[in-house]
């Protein structure tokens, strides 16, 4: 009685971990399984087990060994496809309900058409796009339109201004309140920080200055960030409809149909990148449906960030497909 106990017991143990194995084998790639079950199949007809002992031999029969060397070839086969396999698979996944035909791309450039409006997306700096008067470019700002976004080169206003207006910075922070003022007043005293106050004029409010201390290039400023103090620099989506709402007006009345900017509300505003982009792309959408009169937007470029060229842009490529294939098919 126990050793028929004994032996029950070892037939259990063996089935647990034959079923252990199995359930581990079950979990590896599956070139890892047909590489596993092809040697296998090449050594069973080549090798004899004894009590205690084992021996190899001449194979017995060839057709286990054709068949495992097939599967190991199939293994191999199967691991040089797997990367092109995982890419087909992660295009398949982020086109998923989404006509991706709509999605132009030319060297690099990836663009849709919205209302007879061509939205492209390019990566790179908003200061090293070129432009001319026919071109407004868009740049954020806080809703103070003050100094702090001017003199900040790590901001996109910052950078720009740095660039094209160098040595004038101060010169361009007084044309910018003139016109602010000009526009809408005096604006609301707020408390900016514990130890300053300053005037508001307001989130989701643009300006247009077509030639900013002489230069051709019209420049438009978009207040994509409030600040209060003990909160700091915020920044939310709804800010972006708003200030291309405003922006279409501005440039309806200057008839200005092409902007370049970059994605407005990521950076300090602590939106991230990636949802910043899609706010802005809807935002441009539903601003370029619904433009002002006969005065439409023929051209909107987004310059995605890429910090310098061994860095990746800021907004992966599957998400600007995704979202410029969500507004074009609504066209």
């Amino acid at each position: 009685m126990s050793s028929a106990g004994l032996h029950q017991t070892d037939y259990v143990t063996l089935g647990e971990t034959v079923t252990d194995l199995l359930k581990s084998l079950a979990k590896l790639p599956y070139w890892i399984i047909l590489l596993i079950a092809g040697v296998v199949l090449i050594a069973l007809p080549c090798v004899t087990v004894g009590d205690h002992s084992w021996k190899t031999h001449s194979p017995d029969t060839l057709l286990l060994v054709i068949v495992g060397l097939a599967l190991v070839a199939l293994s191999v086969l199967a691991f040089a496809l797997t990367p092109w396999l995982n890419r087909a698979a992660s295009h398949a996944e982020a086109s998923a309900g989404l006509d991706l035909s709509r999605v132009k791309e030319d060297q690099g450039t990836l663009s849709t058409t919205v209302s007879g409006c061509e939205i492209r997306v390019i990566s790179g700096r908003i200061e090293e796009c070129a432009a001319d008067e026919r071109t407004a470019i868009v740049l954020p700002c806080n809703e103070y339109f003050d100094d702090r976004c001017v003199a900040d080169p790590r901001s996109a206003l910052g950078a720009y201004a740095g660039r094209v207006f160098e040595g004038q910075q101060e010169k361009l922070i007084s044309l910018i309140q003139e016109e602010c003022k000009r526009k809408f007043g005096e604006g609301t005293e707020q408390q900016k920080t514990n130890d300053e106050r300053a005037h508001s004029f307001g989130a989701g409010h643009c300006v247009l200055i077509t030639r900013p201390l002489g230069r051709s290039v019209p420049i438009a400023l978009v207040s994509t960030t409030t600040q209060r103090a003990s909160q700091g620099l915020s920044a939310r989506i709804s800010y972006l409809f708003e200030g291309m709402q405003q922006l279409i007006s501005c440039l309806a009345d200057a008839r200005i149909a092409e902007v370049v900017m970059p994605v407005l509300g990521a950076g300090h505003g602590g939106v991230d990148a990636s949802l910043a982009f899609v706010g802005l792309v809807l935002g441009i959408a539903e601003a370029a449906r619904y433009g002002q009169g006969m005065q439409r937007l023929r051209k909107v470029t987004i310059v995605v960030l890429k910090r310098d060229a061994s860095a990746a842009p800021e907004v992966d490529e599957v998400v600007v497909r995704r979202t410029l294939a969500l507004v074009g098919s609504q066209s």
